[in-house]
């Protein structure tokens, strides 16, 4: 993933996959090369409800001060930004 590459040491960036076992959560990270990100297991979908996830490719940004900003996929690289500069 080439923004958790650029911007890896100033973000952490946590993959929670779609409603799966973890084999196929697995196969999806060595799939798409992604192994450098720490991925979360959410069968039962505790994470998803959580932030009121509806689709994949959702992207919840938590700032330090714990202010939650869920975005849609597309935009996570300037929202990086927008997150770094806050």
């Amino acid at each position: 993933m080439e923004v958790s590459n650029e911007f890896g040491d100033e973000v952490n960036f946590v993959g929670i996959p779609g409603l799966s076992d973890v084999t196929s959560m697995e196969r999806f990270v060595a799939e798409t090369g992604t192994e450098g990100v720490t991925h979360i297991p959410d069968p039962d979908g505790v994470l998803w409800d959580r932030f009121e996830v509806k689709q994949h490719r959702t992207y919840i940004m938590i700032n330090d001060d714990g202010t939650v900003e869920v975005t849609d996929y597309g935009s996570l690289r300037q929202d990086v930004v927008d997150l770094i500069a806050s």
